[in-house]
């Protein structure tokens, strides 16, 4: 099983990879840390997870360009891409924002994964608040890759 982590954060990245690789022992988990690279990703497929953030750089931090600029909702173009190559991996959105902000609208993250998926044709089956100083947003994340992967 391939899991894609798309974070651009390297202690929340650690983070979330710990709770995906202590939920599925067995899974290979590939990282992307951009728009550019979750888009490349994305195009090669075969994941049966995407655990995506919104606010992300343009350009991987380590590779030419040093980040680019970043986009506040670079996750927006990663759903947007999956949408056109008819992605059927499950989103799981991590944010440490409270708020989306979908078509000019700030949306709660309880409204967000509807709206999303709605809005971009592809299965968004959660957002959560990433807050590194708590463990609820890990059990969140644990029951969303469970009801998911059923």
């Amino acid at each position: 099983m391939k899991i894609l982590i798309v974070e651009d954060d390297e202690y929340k990245g650690s983070d979330i990879s710990r709770v995906v690789g202590d939920h599925f022992s067995e899974a290979q988990i590939e990282r992307a840390g951009s728009v550019t690279s979750a888009l490349r990703a994305v195009t090669q497929g075969g994941f049966a997870f995407i655990v995506l953030d919104m606010s992300l750089p343009t350009f991987d931090l380590t590779g030419p360009g040093g980040g680019g600029s970043p986009q506040g909702q670079g996750g927006l173009e990663v759903l947007r891409l999956a949408k056109k190559l008819h992605a059927t991996a499950p989103f799981i959105v991590v944010t440490q924002y409270p708020d989306i902000e979908i078509d000019g609208v700030e949306l709660p993250l309880s409204l967000a994964a509807e709206k999303l998926s709605s809005r971009f044709g592809v299965m968004v089956i959660g957002c959560l608040l990433y807050e590194f100083d708590s463990d609820v947003w890990k059990s969140q994340l644990n029951n969303l890759l469970h009801s998911g992967a059923q």
